[in-house]
């Protein structure tokens, strides 16, 4: 089990991973928190923040998935070896 660990320890290492975490996270928020407000405040500019930020976050957050899922077999090919 200890193993594991460290392999998504030195998965979560690569460099592209959290930039890709570190802008995806906080526009996710400004996402959601435009959506909320815009709908509590019936604000058409907030609304438009939300469709503009949205495809962006379901970008960065696909990419993130597809990177994790390429260093995690590329780190399988390598013990395998």
């Amino acid at each position: 089990m200890n193993s594991i660990q460290e392999e998504r320890q030195e998965i979560r290492k690569d460099r592209y991973l959290r930039i890709l975490k570190n802008t995806g996270i906080p526009l996710a928020i400004v996402s959601v928190a435009c959506l909320w407000l815009g709908n509590a405040l019936t604000s058409d500019a907030l609304g438009k923040v939300f469709i503009v930020t949205m495809p962006l976050v379901l970008l960065i957050g696909f990419t993130y998935n597809v990177r994790y899922l390429i260093l995690a077999l590329r780190l399988k090919k390598q013990q395998e070896r």
